[in-house]
Order: C-alpha cells, then structure tokens, then sequence
C-alpha cells in the first residue's frame, strides 16, 4: 500500500500544496517589509516555511488563511529581526565618503525621524507593531495587513487610530522641521 503525499517524499502530507499555494503572497509581503531586499525577503520566507515544517504537525488542520497568516507573521518579523541586527554594524573606512548636498540636513532630519517612529513602534505591544509596520511604514492598506495578519479589519483600525495619537509627536515634529523649526 501507498500513502499518498503532495510533494516530496521528505515532506508531510500537504504541506508542499500549502507551500504552493501560499509562497507568493507571504514572498510578496515579506518584499515589502523588506523594502525591496529580495534576498532578505527570500530568506525570511524560508526561515518562515522552515518553521512552518517544523510545526506542521499540529497546525496542519488548522484552516489556509490562519496557516498562511501565521507563516506570514514569522516572515515579518524576521525582517524586522535582520534591520535590528545590522542596527549595530559600522561601515568600514571604504565606505565612507563625503558629498555635497544641500538637502543633506533635511535627509539626516527625515532619517533621524523615520529611525525613531521605527524604534517608537519597536516598543509597542506584538500585534501594534506588527500592524504599525506594514500600514505606516510599508504603506500597505487596512485590508492587506488585515490579510497579512489574520486580524479583522477592524481591529486594524483600532490600532492605526491608536498608533496615529501616539505618534502625533512624531508627526508635529516632522511639520516643525519643514517649516525651519518656526512655531507657528
């Protein structure tokens, strides 16, 4: 007697047909968490699917969008794991170099803020910073993280108005800047 697999011999029943079916989209979001880094999103995806196979057995019941939400979400995070890394990395002296540039205070500005709502969002309880992620900083819409994620939309909701009153002093900043630093 044969058993039955859907893919290679070496997998568990199903989990090549999950796998399948849920390569592109969990490559594409972990591409936009990544900024276009394909080969970090690549190798988050399969970090991800590696611990999928790890679990299989006892999620392989469970239903495609929970699964895929769930491979989704380690992927994410495994992004968010490689920037915090190389957070503490220094250029060498080839590296470095000087330029001209007369928006170089304004790039620094921006830089400096975008480090900071990254970091604000960093503290944020999981589920907050998972969705402060993907809608503010990956630009994608209510109801793509609501997708990615596997939360209701609503619940996304909840938590970017949530996200936007605490990160009104961000923003005030930001205005401030392009003004020249004057109060109106």
């Amino acid at each position: 007697m044969t058993r039955h697999v859907d893919g290679p011999a070496d997998l568990p029943a199903g989990f090549a047909a999950f796998y399948a079916g849920t390569v592109t989209h969990v490559l594409g979001i972990a591409r936009r968490t990544a900024a276009g880094d394909h080969d970090l999103a690549w190798d988050a995806m399969q970090e991800a699917y590696v611990r999928m196979l790890k679990r299989w057995p006892e999620r392989r019941r469970r239903c495609l969008r929970d699964n895929r939400s769930y491979v989704t979400a380690i992927a994410v995070n495994q992004v968010k794991d490689s920037y915090r890394r190389r957070r503490g990395v220094e250029l060498r002296d080839e590296h470095e170099g000087a330029f001209e540039d007369d928006d170089f205070d304004a790039v620094l500005t921006e830089m400096g803020l975008l480090a900071a709502v990254r970091d604000f969002l960093d503290h944020q309880p999981v589920r907050r910073r998972a969705v402060g992620v993907l809608y503010f900083i990956e630009g994608l819409d209510t109801a793509e993280v609501s997708e990615a994620l596997g939360m209701r939309e609503s619940t996304v909701r909840t938590h970017v108005q949530r996200l936007r009153t605490l990160l009104k002093p961000y923003v005030d900043r930001i205005i401030e800047e392009e003004r020249g630093g004057e109060r109106s």
